[in-house]
């Protein structure tokens, strides 16, 4: 039996796919006249790093200077999105009842996000996720780690509940973030479907389960 959960955040825990999209789609345009598709996002932004997604868009690796700058203004372009649409930027159906009643069965549980600290603390503080993680035990995008499909995120969130990765189920919903939950050696990898059609997902290499929000309760505890 599973013993660990390890989350991923975003399009996983809050399905806000549409919010990031467009917070990218308006700084491309506003600062490279540059107008973002949807096939940009399925196949080269979404799971993976600010430095990457800038490599795609300058035809270029970034430099620091560019790298901090486009990360402070398109990260508070998010936030403002999120306060406008706060209704809709929400915890994904079922997942509050889910991480209640892991903890109630005495799951360790932590979450790996490619976001910055600076969006972490706006979502702990609008979302209340201090009621089952802490800030100084999640592992967020601080640049210290290869970014998503190498599997570092995954194996450092484990170590900060101290299991093995075959002991934990990781929750992803984007295919680089899904081979890298692979890569660790995760027991269980559970994909959802906020970007990407089931069948695809079900396809991927890794993949065990295939959820589309967390309300089938009797099925996720069951690996528990």
């Amino acid at each position: 039996m599973q013993r660990g959960a390890i989350f991923d955040f975003n399009g996983t825990m809050i399905l806000d796919g549409p919010f990031q999209e467009l917070a990218w789609r308006t700084w491309a345009r506003d600062n490279l006249g540059l107008e973002l598709t949807d096939e940009d996002f399925a196949y080269h932004l979404h799971g993976v790093s600010i430095g990457e997604c800038l490599e795609f868009m300058l035809g270029r690796w970034p430099t620091q200077a560019e790298t901090d700058a486009a990360e402070l203004e398109r990260e508070h372009l998010y936030r403002e999105i999120c306060r406008m649409h706060s209704g809709e930027c929400q915890l994904a159906q079922g997942l509050p009842e889910f991480l209640d009643a892991l903890v109630e069965r005495g799951v360790r549980i932590n979450m790996a996000t490619a976001s910055p600290l600076s969006n972490m603390e706006f979502h702990f503080e609008r979302l209340d996720l201090d009621r089952w993680f802490s800030l100084d035990t999640i592992v967020y995008n601080d640049r210290t780690f290869p970014s998503k499909p190498e599997p570092d995120i995954f194996l450092r969130a484990m170590n900060r509940i101290g299991l093995p990765a075959e002991r934990c189920t990781v929750f992803e919903d984007a295919p680089s973030g899904i081979e890298a939950a692979r890569r660790s050696g995760a027991g269980l990898v559970v994909a959802v479907t906020a970007e990407y059609d089931a069948d695809f997902l079900a396809s991927l290499p890794g993949v065990g389960m295939v959820i589309p929000d967390y309300r089938d309760l009797a099925a996720l505890l069951g690996r528990f």
